[in-house]
């Protein structure tokens, strides 16, 4: 992603077929040509590589308004990476200086400290002012899930295997009890479950922005840490973050860096927490569960052929669970990093859609794999219980 020349080729394996029109939530709600992945592409290969069109603010208005769902990129018969050509892009137009320097900094903290820690309640009002958490959003919990967390959480019984859980920014700022219910359901299936010290993001945030040279240096962190790690598996609770170590750290490094094998290497080991313990069974019996649950499917689901099914096929295990389908299940809640404040009636319209279909199933809990989905879907459906798929199942052991 650092060099968009890379992707002269893939964009010229577009053939406009159109099949990310039908995928993208943007496009389906303005309805303008111009923000079709293939459209968007084509600009930027005009604009950035041939210099044909001016990189005017239309233009910049065009790239930013991506939600890098990879909606398109799963669709797409060539498997075009639309999301890595759009940072990319972003990267070469604003070299990771998007949003104002208040905002950067906010961020960096954020990113540094996998939430902001124990400057929370300091820098809580100025997040708001500055936009980085907008009013509607839930607040971050009292005591973030690392500040009291580390270490080794044995497995009960007989240990089947052992992982090491790579907690993100959103479970440890906003939803510590998700982490909680990971580690005792793994605990509980006999696996064992490490949490390494000195992790930071996984660098999403800074990838959206464009900001390619912090992404990389977390990813270095990282991929340092938890490439020491004796485990059978690294685990995350959040799809977005599986994303970033699965598929885009290898992004993230030049063809002459040593670090680009070790990256590699680890994506192999990658998995959502839910997809993992369905791939190796459950080895204690769910208790009863008598709650009706609707399945909201993360954007950032195409790492992983299995995970978008992991939560059904894991889920029917659980006497009494019942599970009612929405009428579109994978589409896009909206969110999209920080597209909800920078895009904010657009988002909202998009969240509306997804909204309604959530309402029509009538059920009262709503799982996800997602923390930004359950922060941005629970701002208006409040009446709703969101969870992670295993804090579901955590219930059902009685792990209230």
């Amino acid at each position: 992603m650092l060099d968009l020349k890379k992707y002269e080729e893939p964009m010229q394996k577009c053939s406009r077929c159109k099949f990310c029109q039908a995928s993208c939530p943007v496009f389906l709600e303005d309805l303008l040509e111009t923000h079709v992945a293939g459209a968007r592409i084509g600009l930027i290969n005009a604009a950035l590589m041939q210099g044909s069109l001016p990189v005017s603010d239309r233009f910049k208005e065009v790239v930013d308004r991506c939600l890098l769902c990879t909606n398109c990129v799963q669709t797409c018969p060539p498997n075009i990476p639309v999301d890595e050509i759009v940072v990319a892009a972003r990267h070469k137009i604003y070299g990771g200086k998007r949003q104002n320097l208040i905002k950067r900094k906010l961020l960096r903290q954020f990113m540094d400290s996998r939430g902001f820690g124990s400057i929370l309640s300091r820098v809580g009002a100025l997040a708001h002012d500055t936009g980085l958490f907008p009013p509607d959003f839930p607040a971050p919990a009292g005591k973030p899930f690392l500040s009291s967390h580390s270490g080794s959480y044995p497995a009960e019984g007989r240990r089947r295997a052992k992982v090491a859980y790579f907690v993100g920014c959103g479970t440890n700022a906003f939803y510590p009890d998700t982490a909680e219910d990971v580690i005792k359901v793994m605990n509980r299936n006999g696996i064992e479950v490490v949490i390494p010290e000195g992790l930071v993001c996984c660098g999403l945030p800074a990838m959206v922005e464009g900001d390619l040279e912090t992404a990389q240096e977390l990813a270095r962190k990282n991929i340092a840490i938890l490439a020491a790690q004796e485990s059978d598996a690294i685990i995350t609770d959040c799809t977005s973050c599986g994303r970033s170590l699965k598929a885009k750290f290898n992004k993230l490094f030049p063809d002459n860096d040593p670090l680009l094998l070790k990256a590699a290497a680890l994506g192999d080991k990658v998995w959502e927490a839910t997809d993992y313990l369905n791939s190796i069974g459950l080895s204690a019996a769910p208790g009863n569960f008598p709650e009706a649950f609707t399945y909201h499917v993360p954007c950032h689901r195409g790492w992983s052929q299995t995970l978008r099914e992991a939560p059904r096929l894991l889920l029917a295990k659980v006497p009494g669970a019942k599970l009612i389908e929405m009428e579109f299940p994978e589409k896009c809640c909206g969110a999209g990093g920080n597209f909800f404040m920078a895009y904010k009636e657009l988002s909202q319209k998009i969240r509306a859609h997804k909204i309604q279909d959530i309402e029509s199933t009538g059920a009262g809990i709503v799982i996800s794999q997602c923390p930004s989905c359950r922060s941005y879907l629970s701002a208006k459906l409040k009446q709703k219980k969101f969870m992670h798929p295993l804090s579901f199942l955590a219930r059902s052991y009685g792990n209230e």
